[in-house]
């Protein structure tokens, strides 16, 4: 459950049409209540009029755990707009569209091919437990393929896409009737990994499959790691796995860090308070969108 399986994982399992039979219920080592971390900015110069909230989320949520404090609904309740990562994901129809028309190319290899013999026992018990057909993964480029078996692996442990931080605080801005905003589409978002090359996307394939085994430990240890605000762990998982190649990581997590630091400061440029709410590898370590916006100038803060 390194960064491809908690980051992106829950926008597959939206654009998949394929359905998964109902897993058997997995008993989750969860922590039931924390305080996820939690970020003011403001601006230190005269153009920079606006100030935001940005909120590391965990895009998938087990049941009956309490992530909300009084410091979260209070930064909510001040804030005029919710920004999320992408917008569009309850249309299943339309996102299932869009992951087709950049998952599926002619003439690919067959799925087994794409990884190294050592690890194809393990691939097909994968797929098998996926229900999907292998005829469909076959036909898919190598990082959709990666993306279906992990979601598959997330469905697997009974969590769902729909119960996400994003979902719930979406529904809780549409009830304020306040705006909310996506900083990339569904298309933008996937584009990342499909204009990765042939060689980056196999080993995102590679690395779902040798880490199949651990998914469940994998998943606590993160989940645990966000909701007690544990930015040091949270940054050590981040960086293991598919993000420990840095021509990776700098396609799908620092170059979407500056886009998204260059769009909050567009925005902050005017009066007004944002909630941002992203996923929270994206709001740790080094390259953090908050680290980027203070190189801008920004004041920021940890509330929480």
């Amino acid at each position: 459950m390194h960064y491809l399986h908690a980051i992106l994982a829950f926008i597959t399992a939206a654009c998949l049409s394929a359905c998964s039979a109902a897993p058997a219920p997995v008993q989750l080592n969860t922590v039931k209540e924390g305080a996820p971390s939690l970020w003011k900015v403001t601006g230190t110069k005269p153009e920079q009029k606006g100030s935001a909230f940005l909120f590391g989320t965990i895009h998938i949520l087990p049941k009956d755990v309490n992530w909300r404090t009084p410091a979260l609904e209070n930064a909510i309740s001040k804030s005029d707009q919710l920004i999320i990562e992408v917008l569009g994901l309850e249309d299943t129809a339309a996102a299932g569209k869009i992951f087709t028309k950049l998952a599926v190319s002619p003439n690919q290899p067959g799925v087994e091919e794409r990884v190294k013999p050592s690890l194809r026992d393990d691939l097909d018990q994968m797929i098998d437990n996926a229900n999907i057909p292998e005829f469909a993964l076959n036909r898919m480029e190598s990082w959709a393929v990666a993306l279906s078996l992990a979601s598959a692996q997330t469905n697997g442990l009974g969590l769902k896409s729909g119960d996400s931080v994003e979902k719930k605080l979406t529904a809780q801005f549409n009830k304020l009737k306040k705006p909310i905003e996506g900083l990339e589409t569904i298309e933008q978002q996937l584009g990342y990994f499909d204009k990765l090359p042939e060689a980056q996307q196999r080993e995102m394939l590679t690395s779902v499959v040798e880490e199949a085994s651990n998914t469940k430990e994998a998943f606590e240890e993160l989940f645990n790691a966000w909701i007690t605000g544990d930015s040091e762990k949270i940054v050590k998982l981040s960086d293991s796995g598919l993000l420990d190649d840095p021509k990776i990581r700098e396609k799908i997590l620092v170059n979407r860090n500056l886009d998204w630091a260059g769009q909050l400061d567009e925005k902050l440029q005017n009066p007004g308070t944002y909630f941002v709410a992203v996923g929270t590898a994206h709001l740790v370590g080094s390259d953090a969108v908050q680290e980027m916006l203070a190189k801008r100038g920004y004041r920021i803060e940890q509330v929480q």
